[in-house]
């Protein structure tokens, strides 16, 4: 535990006031792939942009294994606006330099420190800033369900959790999707793995979760925050679509009206293809 809080200090301490480089930060594909020819952003850039502005400076962010997309906002942040934002790619990898699809053998992420499991069991006494889940499903209050979903050929298992508790002790937690669906959007979870703003008619604060829960869910179409209520509602539109298209893929009922578009700073973009991702690991998927 103490090594791994040396090693935060010790990163944070590296990345505070320095400017990000290609140099520092590089795309896990081989150079020629590239971003998307003609300049439209493709929905894994622009799902990276969005949530790359929920992360702040000084704290640690937490990513699951297979995580593009949220590790892309993470580069994002520290190049932008929060140097000293610390990354524990899967728990394990301290601060990566190099954006790849998955911490898995065979992709290198240039990591500053690797940590091992023992140390993510004790961020999660410690406590982290922010932690990113996706699911098998998600549901209105913001429970993911990552343990398995019920069919009519039987039982679907996920992979589960290594570490459930993550998602009760850190301060908040950012979901994501790159599916719109009702499949994976639904009204409630047949499991959850992790909490959110409510559970069968009791609130967090019933249940004796102390942590904020999820700040917000991010989906190939649109922006979700929790209203008063602990329930999701669309804040942005992530791209030019028909609403009565995303009501019909959504699990749960939705306003009338579309909300306002996403917009992304030309800068963002910029930062994002020339630093983060020159590669083009991000271009898989267009709009």
């Amino acid at each position: 535990m103490f090594c791994m809080l040396k090693c935060m200090q010790n990163c944070r301490r590296w990345s505070s006031g320095l400017p990000m480089t290609s140099a520092q930060v590089s795309s896990g594909l081989s150079p020629g792939s590239g971003p998307p020819a003609g300049g439209g952003l493709t929905v894994r850039e622009r799902m990276s942009i969005a949530v790359s502005r929920e992360l702040n400076d000084g704290e640690v962010v937490l990513t699951g294994a297979a995580s593009a997309i949220p590790l892309a906002a993470c580069l994002l942040a520290q190049a932008r606006h929060a140097p000293t934002l610390t990354i524990l790619g899967a728990g394990v990898y301290v601060n990566p330099r190099r954006l790849v699809p998955e911490f898995t053998a065979g992709w290198d992420c240039d990591p500053l420190a690797i940590a091992d499991m023992s140390d993510v069991f004790s961020v999660t006494e410690l406590g982290i800033d922010v932690m990113f889940y996706g699911g098998m499903q998600i549901d209105r209050y913001g429970s993911v369900n990552l343990h398995y979903i019920r069919t009519a050929a039987g039982v679907l298992r996920g992979p589960g959790l290594a570490n459930s508790a993550l998602g009760h002790t850190a301060t908040r937690t950012i979901l994501y999707t790159e599916r719109h669906d009702r499949r994976t959007l639904v009204d409630h979870v047949d499991y959850a793995s992790v909490i959110g703003h409510g559970r069968r008619r009791r609130s967090r604060a019933e249940l004796g979760l102390p942590n904020a829960g999820p700040s917000a869910l991010f989906t190939p179409d649109l922006l979700f925050r929790p209203d008063h209520r602990g329930m999701f509602v669309p804040e942005r539109a992530m791209r030019p679509l028909r609403w009565d298209d995303v009501a019909a893929r959504t699990g749960w009922p939705m306003p009338a009206m579309p909300p306002q578009a996403f917009e992304a700073d030309p800068d963002e973009v910029q930062t994002l293809r020339r630093f983060i991702d020159p590669g083009g690991l991000l271009a898989d998927r267009r709009t």
